[in-house]
Formats: structure tokens, sequence, C-alpha cells
């Protein structure tokens, strides 16, 4: 199974959102992210068919509230 993984230095827990950008009305997959000890969250991609993809997570840490955007490319996927 393909993953999106994720990485913070410090506990995590926000919406993210996934679509994509080139698709006329794209409706969007909305996340609840929620990092565990490790810090480490994990998206797993199933469902998603191939292309390219945005993902927009929001956080706050601190003040002010962040948000990162990101552009990702899922190839062969598989369906079962």
């Amino acid at each position: 199974m393909k993953t999106l993984k994720f990485n913070f230095s410090h506990p995590f827990k926000r919406n993210a959102t996934i679509n994509m950008p080139g698709k006329l009305n794209s409706p969007g997959n909305w996340f609840l992210l929620v990092s565990k000890g490790s810090h480490l969250i994990e998206i797993p991609l199933i469902g998603f068919q191939d292309g390219v993809y945005k993902i927009v997570p929001d956080w706050e840490h601190g003040n002010p509230p962040f948000v990162h955007q990101r552009e990702f490319e899922i190839k062969n996927q598989l369906f079962n």
C-alpha cells in the first residue's frame, strides 16, 4: 500500500485536504491528521487514481497558524 508520510518535530493534530489541481471540480478529500508518539503521520492512498495531487495541511504550533502546500504524483496505483 502506498502512503504519504510527514514527520513533524512536535505533536500534530490538524486537518489536511488532498485534491487534483489539474482536474476541474476536484472535490478534495479531507483528513484529520494525528501524530502519535513518533510525530510521524502516514496517509494511506487507497482509492486514489494515478495523477498529480496537492496536499494542504494546516496547523498551529505557537503562533501564527501555518499552511503548507505540496504537490505529489501517484504512479502505477493498483486497485484491488
